[in-house]
């Protein structure tokens, strides 16, 4: 069996065909498609059981994924034939976020204290768009209250804190160093 590439070769290559052929948008959709399938506990073990036969998987892979576009199918059956299948999570998150590049975008955690309404979103959106240099910020927003207020946002690498614990901690810092 050939080693294995890493999920960030597989994406540049994934990147690379869609560019030329249905277009990154077709590609992003299907690869979405293809992990949802990929994450039943039984396809699972079908397709990385060292014991089922290559050509069992490879039938797997045509009568699980028949509305995906081919060249997905034979990206997932390569990746099932070198034992890499378990990497197919990893080279999506790779593939969307050479897509996002493309597309001048990012994506963002958002964390609040409470549920953000849709003119917060945008402004929030807006302004981390603003701050990373990108058209736009597409955002997941997750809860929690001990933050108090405010806003934590990680950006790629990026970790922009103003939440209202965060300043009151630095208040409270302040005042204990006597300033």
């Amino acid at each position: 069996m050939m080693a294995g590439a890493t999920p960030r070769r597989y994406a540049q290559a994934a990147f690379s065909l869609a560019l030329e052929n249905e277009g990154v948008d077709r590609w992003e959709a299907d690869l979405q498609r293809v992990q949802e399938v990929l994450q039943d506990a039984d396809v699972n073990a079908l397709l990385s059981a060292p014991q089922v036969p290559e050509s069992v998987k490879l039938d797997g892979v045509t009568t699980l994924l028949p509305e995906v576009a081919p060249l997905i199918r034979n990206m997932v059956s390569l990746m099932v034939l070198r034992g890499d299948i378990m990497k197919f999570g990893r080279a999506v998150e790779a593939f969307t976020g050479m897509a996002d590049d493309s597309r001048g975008t990012a994506r963002a955690e958002v964390v609040t204290a409470v549920p953000l309404d849709d003119a917060r979103k945008q402004r929030v959106a807006e302004g981390l768009a603003a701050l990373v240099d990108r058209k736009a910020v597409i955002l997941s927003e997750r809860l929690d209250p001990e933050i108090v207020g405010g806003v934590i946002a990680r950006v790629g690498d990026r970790l922009i804190d103003g939440s209202t614990r965060t300043r009151l901690r630095a208040l409270r810092d302040e005042l204990a160093a006597g300033r």
